[in-house]
């Protein structure tokens, strides 16, 4: 698209002056084509007239010449005629002759005879353009006088104007054919020589095919294209020998959570581990005279919880459930997971005025959007920036009236929820070592600018130890915010800032989740399992499922979802009564109006959707908006052929991750948003642009029309990723990188001053 719009940059200009000087050509040629015609006109009549002026002229007849004159001005396109004496004295005129002409000034040298063809000239009188022609009337060598004729030229401008807009559009449309002609053969050109580059590279990778000289040979690749082609196959040989080096190497074995748990304990001996985050992993609600618990759909708690398990921790969250209170003790704590205990969750308490302004205000309608290129206005309120600030600070008590004297306790700060937090708690613990991870992408210097609390934000996270990211543009993002607008030194080299004596690192941290899924099924009961959710939905048994979950919210791309579907289902109709899509969307921060207006749009389209194709027996859409536990989420992941993953901006999006992890039998494929993090690991996915709702519908009909030999081949490499980086690998990753600052910091405190 972009040599596109370079060749179409290159193409404007070019035409624009080829037509320009076209237009001067055709000016000059049809002003010599105007002059030429005026002056035949004028050498007709005289030609025709010149015996009578000549024969009244000598015998002085001027009425005879007047009438003359008036017959001739007649014609619809002659303003006037004028006869004048060899003297240049008027003699007679036409009625009609504009007052400002007069005789002509004639030297008594200048012929102007029908020889010469006489003189003429354009005038331009008030607002009509005229051509004036003098001609001399002779008899027999003698000048008799001179005969003036006006004609009106307007009709011949107007002519030359639709001329010159017919021609303009005719080289125009030939320049649009010429443009789209060339451009449809370079890009059938460069798609066909990167489709043979591309099944030679598959058939090397494979490990089927021979040299590639003869992969190039045999595809007639074009001689151009041999470079890149020898490039990229030393490339490939460099990883398949990196591939050797690890397979050889006689590493240590996968993360799990007993391996977490031991190099907690070899990294921190007994310090305390403690996460603080908004989101608790589990809430109490009351429903009737029963108290249920519900599992959040959470990427955080889906990230997080796991490392809490393996190290017996304590998680501090806001206690958002009607009976969480009655569930815990006089200080809010209470083990958990029900049933299982493995660590404590410590809840906070708010007011819903503080919820309002900390949750749904400044975070939600404040950081959210001004993190996500999602094309959502942020608002910022101060009521609402008090209430944030109230609520770190709460956050902190919290964690400080933790016992902690004999140890330096790693915190572990999660998300945007607590930019103020890390200094907060370094004023009241000084020893902890902090760390903040951030869930969300980072903005760039001038987008987040725009928040009135910039600054406070930025020295409030820069109180960590440690700062998280999931790529290393956002960390690259974040250190040209901090340089902007901080009185800070900022090392690009270690990735760090400095400020006030503190040192703050900053990295970028892939998260994950866990591995093996503890949902995980044996695989003969797959097919069953599927079969079983087809009865529960009550479609038939061969119809094809795609599937999305989410938390109902604009990032997410969901009306772009679904509208692929449609588009789908318009370009591909075979599909229709073939396949249906299954969207999960968890309500989320509905006192929010644009989640408001977001769900009942969702239910508006999957209502239009499924009337536009009402005549199959099965809905395309199926629409859940309400929570599903992890459980239940992952029959869905492990029944559907696909799972389409349309996030219009994400940090890294962990239902890809958790679709994969939970496709034991190697089938299925995902389609993934190129703007999410994810999409930078898991290549083999389907790779679509979620605003391009053409694209998206194509994907999806490769999906589901794809070989089983190429899913199952995809999704293994997909496991091999996930596996290799599982959410313990993160966690063991992003807790090795503490334990290096930590020992930085200790290193230096006990120096001799």
């Amino acid at each position: 698209m972009r040599a596109s719009f370079r060749f179409l940059a290159f193409l404007v200009p070019v035409m624009a002056l080829a037509i320009f000087g076209s237009m001067k050509i055709m000016d000059k040629l049809e002003q010599q084509w105007l002059v030429t015609d005026l002056t035949r006109r004028s050498q007709l009549i005289y030609e025709s007239t010149r015996d009578y002026l000549t024969e009244n002229a000598r015998s002085k007849k001027i009425a005879s010449i007047t009438r003359l004159l008036n017959r001739i001005s007649r014609d619809e396109r002659l303003t006037g005629a004028l006869f004048c004496s060899p003297e240049a004295l008027p003699v007679a005129k036409s009625n009609d002759l504009p007052e400002a002409v007069v005789c002509p000034t004639v030297s008594p040298t200048e012929s102007l005879n029908e020889n010469t063809g006489g003189r003429s000239e354009f005038i331009q009188l008030g607002n009509t353009p005229l051509h004036e022609a003098i001609l001399e009337v002779t008899d027999e060598n003698t000048k008799v006088g001179y005969l003036v004729l006006l004609h009106d030229t307007t009709y011949m401008l107007r002519r030359h104007q639709t001329t010159r807009k017919y021609i303009i559009l005719v080289l125009s449309a030939l320049s649009l054919l010429f443009f789209v002609i060339t451009l449809f053969i370079y890009r059938w050109s460069l798609r066909s020589s990167m489709s043979r580059l591309k099944s030679v590279f598959q058939t090397l990778i494979s490990g089927e095919g021979g040299s590639l000289e003869h992969e190039l040979e045999n595809r007639k690749m074009p001689s151009e294209l041999s470079p890149i082609a020898h490039d990229l196959s030393k490339v490939l040989r460099e990883l398949r020998r990196a591939k050797d080096l690890v397979k050889s190497a006689n590493l240590p074995h996968a993360w799990t959570p007993a391996r977490l748990r031991m190099e907690v304990r070899k990294l921190f001996g007994d310090r305390q581990l403690c996460v603080i985050a908004n989101r608790e992993p589990y809430v109490h609600n009351r429903r009737g005279n029963a108290i249920e618990v519900v599992l959040p759909a959470s990427g955080l708690v889906t990230a997080v919880e796991p490392i809490v398990r393996a190290c017996s921790g304590l998680w501090i969250a806001h206690g958002s459930g009607s009976a969480d209170k009655h569930m815990a003790d006089k200080s809010g704590k209470l083990f958990v997971p029900p049933g299982k205990p493995e660590y404590v969750l410590k809840r906070v308490w708010m007011s819903k005025a503080e919820e309002q302004g900390y949750y749904y205000g400044f975070s939600n309608e404040g950081l959210w959007p001004l993190c996500h290129i999602a094309h959502t206005r942020p608002s910022f309120e101060s009521e609402d920036w008090k209430h944030y600030e109230t609520i770190n600070q709460r956050f902190a008590n919290a964690f400080a009236s933790e016992d902690t004297s004999n140890q330096k306790p790693i915190v572990l700060i999660q998300d945007y929820h607590f930019a103020l937090l890390p200094q907060m708690i370094r004023t009241q613990k000084p020893d902890a070592i902090l760390s903040l991870f951030w869930h969300i992408p980072w903005p760039n210097p001038e987008a987040f600018g725009i928040c009135p609390w910039k600054k406070d934000l930025l020295r409030g996270m820069l109180g960590s130890d440690l700062i998280g990211f999931h790529t290393q543009y956002d960390c690259n993002n974040f250190l040209d915010t901090v340089d902007r607008f901080l009185e800070a030194r900022v090392d690009r080299e270690r990735f760090s800032v400095t400020i006030r004596g503190h040192t703050c690192y900053v990295k970028p941290f892939s998260i994950s989740v866990e591995w093996p899924p503890r949902y995980d099924l044996a695989l003969p009961e797959f097919e069953l399992e599927k079969q079983n959710l087809l009865e529960e939905l009550n479609l038939p048994k061969d119809v094809k499922i795609g599937i999305g979950v989410d938390r109902v919210d604009y990032t997410k791309g969901l009306v772009e979802r679904l509208r692929s579907v449609e588009k789908l289902l318009d370009r591909h109709p075979e599909w229709v009564g073939k396949f249906v899509f299954i969207q999960i969307g968890a309500p989320s921060r509905t006192h929010i109006k644009r989640y408001q207006d977001l769900n009942a749009e969702l239910q508006e389209l999957a209502d239009h959707i499924n009337w536009k194709f009402g005549a199959a027996d099965v809905p395309p859409i199926l629409l859940k908006l309400a929570h599903h536990n992890a459980p239940e989420l992952y029959r869905y992941y492990r029944a559907a052929d696909l799972c389409f993953v349309s996030s219009l901006h994400d940090g890294m999006n962990l239902v890809a991750k958790e679709y994969v992890s939970a496709r034991a039998d190697n089938r299925g494929t995902l389609v993934l948003s190129s703007f999410t993090g994810a999409s930078r690991e898991l290549t083999d996915a389907l790779i679509v642009n979620p605003y391009d709702i053409d694209e998206c519908a194509e994907a999806l009909h490769l999906a589901l029309s794809m070989p089983e030999q190429e899913m199952q081949h995809r999704m293994e490499r997909l496991r091999s990723v996930v596996s290799e980086k599982n959410v313990f690998a993160w966690a063991g990753a992003f807790l090795t990188e503490i334990h290096r600052i930590a020992g930085q910091k200790e290193g230096s405190a006990n120096k001799p001053s």
